[in-house]
Formats: structure tokens, C-alpha cells, sequence
């Protein structure tokens, strides 16, 4: 390419040079070889040959506007054109004419969800999602949303706001029960039966191998790494436990590896990336270890408030699911601990 936009530079400066001679000799005509006609060469792209491998690495910096995975995915539009005539029928009725799901979900939320390669694994949502369309016969379709803005998915401008606001999806992956759940009312939606929860764990390694609680690290006068301006971090802060905080769960992985701390409270999520990205970690997951209540969240899907029959539906798949194992069995499968729904306070549920 740039050869070529090299002999045509030179071209022009040859022709122009000519022109101006040809001022003063009639007759004079610039004209371009035949053989040197500007065209654009082929653009290869050369790099490693990658063997297949199990679960995804994250890349470097993750940019969802130059990520070509990400790109290639479908946004504000469904990947599927829903017929008029079941655009304004109710969801479950749409899924059954379709013979197919339409779903949103994050475009990297791993393990629960992201843009993957043919034979990749998909995340534990999707794969979730997969197993209920296939035991009816149907497909799922996925729309890639931004579910980590600033502000929340409920946010003006956020995930609801251009996803199943727009009627590009039935079922929103990727939510947790808070109790802060303020923007569900303003947007008309509502929470599914809970299909697991996640919370913060004890890794331990060193000093703090074979701990079983945080007080049996701070018992053993060690200090725990924690995510800086998470509820771990304030949760330490009001309990008095010795720590050092770090920016984000990776920053914590990382703290771990290098030996700066031998003890940390991660997001249960975490603990399937850190386990891909070092093989070579000593550290492990505290025996039997249970997150604290506080420090507990049931994981979820949300619908339309309107939908009662696709939620119904959806709830009796996780009832099944889990009593089956089935959906213990996918989680695990990406090295995350499973821990099954939780009850949770009447006043937290009733915030949806």
C-alpha cells in the first residue's frame, strides 16, 4: 500500500514538473502509465497460532469500542428481526412463535457472560439460558449491552434504557439483588427467582494457608488485601481487621501472586479469571468457606413487570436447575464456588 502511494506521489510530481514545461511546447499531454493504476493492496493481519484452551483471556485493556469480538456482536438492535405481528404480543407467546429467546447480556461479565469464539465457552448465564431453549426445542438469541456504566443499568441512558426498554430483549443477564434496587419502578421491571448467589471469599495462601475464617487470619496477626472502595473494604474498615486495599479484584490477585499479602477477600467471580491467568498460583479458596450475610448477594434476571408468565417459566427452569445440580455443575465447570440462592430480608425483596 504504501509503495503504491509512493510511485504515485512521484507520479504527480513527475506530471506536474512536465506541466509546466509543456507551457512553453504545444502539445504537451501528462499521461499515466497503463501499469500504474492506484489500487489497494490486501491488508494481512499476521499473529500467533492459538491452540485451543480452556476459558478466555481477557485482553490487556478491554475496550468494548475497539474489542472486534464486542463489535462483531449485535447492540440496540435484536440479532433476530421479531415479527410484526409479535412485537406487541406478551413475551412468552413471542418466545414460543419465535422458537427462541432473545436475551442481553454483557459483553465482558465473565464468567456469567461474554463474547466468545465458535467453541468457546459462553459464560455461566448463557449457558444457562441454553439449557432451558434447548430442553424446549428453541434457540437464544444474545444483544451485547454495557451493563457497567456509571450510574447503574437503570441509570437515564443506561442498560435498561437501550436494551429491553426498546423491546430488543425479553431477559436481562448479569444482576444482583442489592436492596438498592430504586430504578426497578421507573423502568417497569422485575427480578426473577434467584438462580445462585455470589459474594466475597477467603483465599489463602503462606502464612494464612489452611485459615478458615477472617478471624483466624487475624488471629495469625496478617493483614488481608481487599478491593479498594468495595462493601469488603468497608466491611474490614467497621470490623477492625488489619488490610491493605488494592484497585479492583485483579489488583488484589496480582498482590497475591507477588507475596505482598497472604490472605484477601476477592468476589467469588474473580477466583475463575485468577485461576486462568495464573496457573501457577499458590493460593486456593478457604474450606468451606460461606460468604458472610452481609457480604452476600443473590444472583438474578430481570423481565418486564408485565411478563408474568415468562417469569413464571424462568423460575420453574431455576427450581428444576437447581434442584437437578444442573446449574451447580455449569458454575463450577468455570471454577467459581457455587452457592445456592439465599433467603433474604421481606424488605429487600419488596424494594425491586
Amino acid at each position: 500500500m504504501r509503495m503504491i502511494l509512493r510511485h504515485a506521489a512521484a507520479w504527480l510530481v513527475t506530471c506536474t514538473i512536465t506541466l509546466v514545461g509543456a507551457w512553453s511546447i504545444p502539445g504537451m499531454i501528462c499521461v499515466a502509465n497503463a501499469a500504474e493504476v492506484f489500487e489497494l493492496e490486501p491488508d494481512y493481519v499476521y499473529g500467533k497460532n492459538r491452540k485451543p484452551r480452556l476459558g478466555y483471556h481477557k485482553p490487556e485493556v478491554f475496550d468494548p469500542l475497539s474489542d472486534q469480538l464486542y463489535q462483531s456482536g449485535y447492540r440496540d438492535f435484536p440479532p433476530t428481526a421479531i415479527p410484526d405481528e409479535l412485537k406487541q404480543v406478551d413475551a412468552m407467546t413471542r418466545v414460543q412463535k419465535m422458537g427462541r429467546i432473545l436475551a442481553c447480556a454483557d459483553g465482558w461479565f465473565w464468567p456469567f457472560s461474554r463474547t466468545a469464539h465458535k467453541n468457546q465457552a459462553a459464560g455461566i448465564e448463557i449457558e444457562i439460558l441454553q439449557s432451558i431453549a434447548k430442553k424446549h426445542g428453541w434457540e437464544i438469541d444474545i444483544s451485547w449491552v454495557n451493563m457497567a456504566t456509571r450510574f447503574g443499568p437503570g441509570a437515564p441512558g443506561g442498560a435498561y434504557s437501550r436494551s429491553i426498554d426498546k423491546g430488543i430483549c425479553d431477559i436481562v443477564f448479569g444482576l444482583t439483588i442489592t436492596g438498592d434496587d430504586h430504578h426497578m419502578p421507573t423502568h417497569r421491571l422485575a427480578f426473577t427467582a434467584p438462580f445462585m448467589s455470589t459474594g466475597f471469599v477467603l483465599v489463602t495462601q503462606g502464612a494464612a494457608k489452611g485459615a478458615k475464617s477472617m478471624d483466624d487470619v487475624k488471629a495469625r496477626g496478617l493483614k488481608i488485601g481487599v478491593p479498594a472502595y468495595s462493601p469488603m473494604h468497608e466491611y474490614v474498615q467497621a470490623h477492625g481487621f488489619e488490610y491493605m486495599s488494592f484497585f479492583q479484584n485483579y489488583q488484589v490477585i496480582n498482590a497475591l501472586v507477588r507475596g505482598e499479602v497472604d490472605a484477601a477477600m476477592i468476589w467469588s467471580g474473580a477466583i475463575s479469571q485468577a485461576k486462568l491467568e495464573h496457573p501457577e498460583a499458590e493460593f486456593e479458596l478457604a474450606k468451606d468457606y460461606v460468604p458472610v450475610p452481609e457480604m452476600r448477594w443473590n444472583s438474578a434476571w430481570v423481565v418486564k413487570e408485565k411478563e408474568k408468565e415468562l417469569k413464571q417459566f424462568i423460575d420453574e427452569a431455576f427450581a428444576e436447575m437447581l434442584k437437578s445440580g444442573e446449574i451447580k455443575r455449569i458454575v463450577e465447570r468455570y471454577g467459581m464456588p457455587f452457592y445456592p440462592p439465599f433467603e433474604q430480608p421481606e424488605e429487600t425483596v419488596h424494594d425491586r
